[in-house]
């Protein structure tokens, strides 16, 4: 579980990536499968681990858990701690009571090869990891080098490594559409990026602030002095287009180099009661996505050659690319990742309850922000309501993971089409 690690976010993360990070160690549980081990930075309740084990039909007594650093837990699982002498030695000691072990990392970072190579794991692909070649998919300027090789379409843009590259970038891009997006290289989950806008827009989708301003008094130094970290010193600028529909695709490329589709779903926004809120909330996916045939065969096939070319370059794991149909109809790629992604494990469930063939019979969606104290409080209180997922009609809740802080759990939805969904989602988040 090394999601938020340097490869994928740089070494400077703020608050709002640690806690992506932390948060996603108790969604990411339910990848678990009977007799697994777990490497993970922050302990796992039991009580999380026995649902997932009861709700998905295996003896969830089975699985073990490692803790990286001894207990003094973290939210961010790095090569470091991965490949400390007192983590491999506990890993070790699990591993021989079996003689057939695979790796399912959310990165395959060069550690996490070095530590195959160590437990005597066979994984394709990890000669290409161990040169630290996944970080070619999680850069935003690669993105834009690599696309440009297969002519996916891509907003006009530039990459530039200075303030005056900056400014000259932001002045040849605003005329486009009248608002420009600035993106740090290595900011994953969207906290890296701003837009300006000429225009009163409020929060727009893809950063986390949308600012108005008045090009004449753009300032390029206070904005890369701003933008910029130690880690990285390389900012991407492109024209921002609204979107009609913003979507996303993932793939997996097998060890034996085939790449198999797993699943796309739309990407759920909403603005927040605060109007000085500078960023739209995340609320969840949908699955399926709601594309158009002729809209899903597009994205299909420029997504297809991208992958193809990760592929052809020594990739082997799970790739998610992030798309929009604009307001005008255009198709536009945004980036690419090179690791789990948001669907990843919505689409491991359904495939667990519902069968590989489910997304012409279910809509799957994740909610956000739901209120309840805790895991338990969350499953008696759907149970009552009627709305816990029923394995014998194949529809409802599940609570996925708590946020105890902020006392909110984020849960799954399964309906038999959109419209059950919509109020199966609005049930649970006018909950009191």
């Amino acid at each position: 579980m090394n999601a938020g690690t340097a490869q994928m976010s740089g070494s400077d993360l703020v608050a709002a990536q640690l806690s992506l990070a932390g948060n996603s160690v108790y969604r990411s549980a339910w990848f678990a499968q009977e007799g697994d081990l777990i490497v993970s930075p922050l302990s796992i309740p039991t009580d999380l681990l026995s649902y997932v084990g009861a709700t998905l039909d295996f003896d969830a007594s089975s699985l073990s858990l490692l803790v990286a650093g001894g207990g003094r837990e973290a939210p961010i699982l790095n090569d470091y701690a991965l490949l400390s002498n007192s983590m491999v030695e506990q890993i070790k000691r699990h591993i021989r009571q079996k003689s057939s072990w695979s790796m399912y990392p959310c990165y395959s970072s060069e550690g996490v090869a070095r530590l195959a190579s160590v437990l005597g794991i066979q994984q394709t692909g990890d000669e290409f990891a161990l040169q630290r070649g996944p970080d070619l998919l999680n850069r935003k300027s690669h993105f834009r080098q690599l696309s440009t090789s297969v002519a996916l379409p891509l907003p006009n843009g530039s990459i530039t490594t200075n303030s005056n590259e900056l400014f000259r970038a932001v002045n040849s891009l605003r005329h486009e559409t009248g608002r420009v997006i600035v993106k740090l290289d290595n900011g994953a989950g969207g906290v890296g990026n701003v837009i300006l806008s000429s225009n009163e827009d409020g929060p727009l989708p893809g950063a986390r602030e949308t600012r108005q301003i008045a090009w004449p008094s753009f300032d390029p130094d206070e904005l890369w002095s701003e933008m910029t970290t130690a880690s990285c010193k390389t900012l991407v600028v492109e024209s921002y287009h609204l979107a009609r529909t913003p979507f996303y695709l993932e793939y997996e490329i097998e060890r034996d180099g085939s790449i198999t589709f797993i699943n796309s779903g739309n990407i759920r926004l909403r603005r927040s009661t605060d109007r000085s809120e500078r960023a739209l909330i995340w609320t969840g996916l949908e699955l399926p996505s709601d594309l158009g045939n002729e809209q899903w065969l597009t994205a299909q096939a420029h997504a297809y050659r991208f992958v193809s070319l990760v592929r052809n370059l020594g990739y082997r794991g799970p790739i998610n690319i992030d798309a929009i149909f604009a307001s005008d109809g255009r198709l536009l790629f945004n980036e690419a990742n090179g690791r789990w992604g948001g669907g990843s494990v919505l689409h491991s469930i359904a495939v667990r309850l519902l069968g590989f063939d489910y997304s012409g019979s279910y809509v799957i969606s994740s909610v956000r922000n739901v209120r309840s104290s805790s895991l338990r409080a969350a499953h008696e209180r759907f149970a009552k309501e009627g709305f816990l997922f029923d394995g014998t009609r194949k529809q409802g809740v599940i609570p996925l993971a708590v946020d105890e802080e902020a006392g909110t759990v984020e849960c799954l939805v399964i309906a038999y089409d959109r419209a059950a969904a919509g109020d199966l989602k609005q049930r649970l988040l006018t909950l009191v």
